[in-house]
């Protein structure tokens, strides 16, 4: 179990690893930053596998068994996702994602190409007025890690809010994570409640890790409310689906159509979409949010 273990840390620490999967004991693969490739993988069998993921998910504070046999943790400074075979799959899966332990230099981004220097003058402008801006992309694009990038250049008292943490940002910024119910079903505080609570903080800026459901609604209405700076992810392949999704997320929130419209439009700045160019993570797209006679739609800028 140990030499398992210690496996997975030669791995997941080589420089420029963003992420192993291991579907199984018999197949693994990791990113270095330009697609996956095999490597070996640490376990001889399934139940090591298993074993391996139920330890580490102690170790971590978390919890993964037969009653509960998916997890979301953070250990080490990695995020894991693990599924227990008890009729979700027929083998254990376990997926890391890995984070610098520092937040990467904007002008580091921007020689890997990821945006232009016209861009990243334009995002620090949008960073110093404080605009509401979504982050979008599909997975494994580099929202997380342009969202930590920027935060990582302001001293403002950030409240950021997150379901596992990600953004690891250095003081005066708080980090606020999302808390699951406990065995008796009971202790359980979601993001939205959590945004309620950032409010009462006196923050600078609020950062939301990434709007899923309810607490899209809860965000709108304390950027309404005069909260600016606000910043999120969201996931879209591009540009002309963000006001689907957002539209979505609103339904979920139990708002209209309309409303979401209505408030999307009045309280998101910009959308900032993220891609991949080949191998090589790029700014996609930058649009804003603007209601018209047939609905939301998020218009392209030229930036």
């Amino acid at each position: 179990m140990e030499i398992n273990q210690l496996s997975i840390w030669q791995v997941i620490q080589t420089p420029g690893v963003t992420d192993l999967v291991i579907d199984g004991a018999s197949f693994a693969r990791a990113d270095y930053g330009s697609g996956f490739q095999d490597v070996e993988s640490p376990f001889i069998t399934d139940q090591d596998l298993s074993e391996a993921i139920i330890q580490l998910a102690l170790d971590a504070g978390s919890r993964i068994d037969i009653a509960k046999p998916v997890a979301d943790f953070v250990y080490r400074g990695a995020r894991f996702h693990a599924i227990l075979p008890f009729g979700l799959s027929a083998k254990p899966l376990l997926s890391i994602r890995v984070h610098p332990s520092k937040p990467q230099p904007l002008e580091s981004l921007q020689a890997a190409g990821m945006f232009s220097n016209q861009q990243l003058g334009w995002l620090r402008r949008q960073m110093f007025h404080k605009k509401n801006i979504v982050f979008s992309g599909p997975t494994g694009v580099g929202k997380t890690t342009l969202l930590r990038s920027l935060l990582s250049e302001v001293t403002e008292r950030v409240i950021c809010i997150e379901q596992t943490p990600e953004l690891f940002l250095a003081p005066p910024a708080i980090a606020l994570t999302e808390r699951e119910a406990n065995q008796e079903g009971v202790g359980q505080i979601e993001l939205d409640e959590l945004i309620v609570h950032a409010l009462r903080m006196r923050p600078d800026r609020i950062v939301v890790g990434e709007v899923r459901s309810k607490e899209f609604r809860v965000m709108l209405q304390a950027i309404n409310n005069g909260h600016e700076g606000t910043l999120t992810t969201l996931h879209a392949n591009n540009l002309e689906s963000v006001a689907e999704r957002l539209l979505v997320l609103g339904l979920l929130g139990n708002l209209t159509s309309e409303l979401t419209s209505r408030l999307v439009s009045q309280s998101i700045d910009y959308v900032v979409q993220l891609g991949k160019k080949g191998n090589q993570r790029v700014i996609s797209g930058i649009g804003q949010p603007i209601m018209t006679p047939t609905g939301l739609v998020v218009q392209r800028v030229a930036i």
